[in-house]
Parts: structure tokens; sequence; C-alpha cells
């Protein structure tokens, strides 16, 4: 009986311990340690962030949408894609999976994986964002003036 009632107040103790070690659900898909940098930054050094978390604000332009055969179970496969341009125009494109609920000249943040990668044909590096989260981005005036003190 005194064994019993020993085991039960380990479990509870247990349990009440291990709730205070608990942290909030992250989804892994859009928790991403991502550095906020510049797009012109980037593209100037496509080495030092190869294969980096990065989160980026810009201008949605040349919205695709394009089909990539369909899955297993008969579904097809779409990805977003579209160009991020900052206020001088320079932008790097960004992948997307699924139909993302933007619209072309949309203000956004982009957390994403950069990748610089080499193909055979056109440009030898071509350079892309692959997307785990896009949020809704409004600029503001302090956004402005701190861009324009670089020019």
């Amino acid at each position: 009986m005194m064994q019993g009632t020993f085991k039960a107040l380990f479990v509870a103790a247990a349990l009440i311990l291990s709730a205070g070690c608990a942290r909030e659900w992250q989804n892994p898909e859009s928790a991403l340690p991502a550095q906020n940098v510049a797009i012109a930054t980037i593209l100037a050094s496509p080495d030092a962030y190869d294969m980096s978390g990065v989160e980026v604000i810009g201008k949605v332009w040349n919205l695709r949408y394009e089909s990539h055969g369909v899955n297993e179970y008969g579904e097809e496969i779409i990805y977003t894609t579209f160009t991020l341009a900052d206020r001088k125009g320079i932008g790097v494109d960004v992948f997307v999976k699924g139909d993302a609920p933007i619209a072309e000249g949309d203000y956004l943040k982009v957390v994403g994986l950069y990748r610089k990668q080499f193909q055979t044909t056109g440009p030898y590096f071509y350079s892309r964002i692959d997307a785990v989260r896009l949020e809704s981005w409004s600029p503001n005036l302090v956004y402005w003036v701190r861009e324009f003190e670089f020019d």
C-alpha cells in the first residue's frame, strides 16, 4: 500500500516538473532562424548568405503560378513565384509552395532560405529565396528615411 502511494506521488511530481519545461510549439515549416537583411546586400555577397535564413522586405512583381505535375494522390503541385524588389528595383526571386494569397504590387516581408544555385544555361548562378513565411507589410516613414540614408 505504501509503495503504491509512493509511486503515485512520484508520477505526480514528475508531471508537475515537466509541465514547467514545456515550450510553445512552433510549426517547423514556418519556424526558421533568419536575419533581417537588405536584398541588395544578399545579392552583393551571395556566398555569404547561401543556405542561410533571411528576412527581406519589398514589393511583389512578376507574380506567377506554376504547376509542377501531380503528386501521388493525383493532386496538382502548384508553386507561387514572384520577384521581391526593394525601392531601387533590386529584386530577388521568391518561390512559395502552394497558391499564395498575394497580389501584384503587395508589400511583403518574406522569411525563407536563400539559395545560390549553379545552372548550366543562361546566367551561371541563379539566386532565389524558398519562402517559409509571407507577412503583409506596410512601409512607414522610418523605413523610407532609413533607406534614403544609404543613397
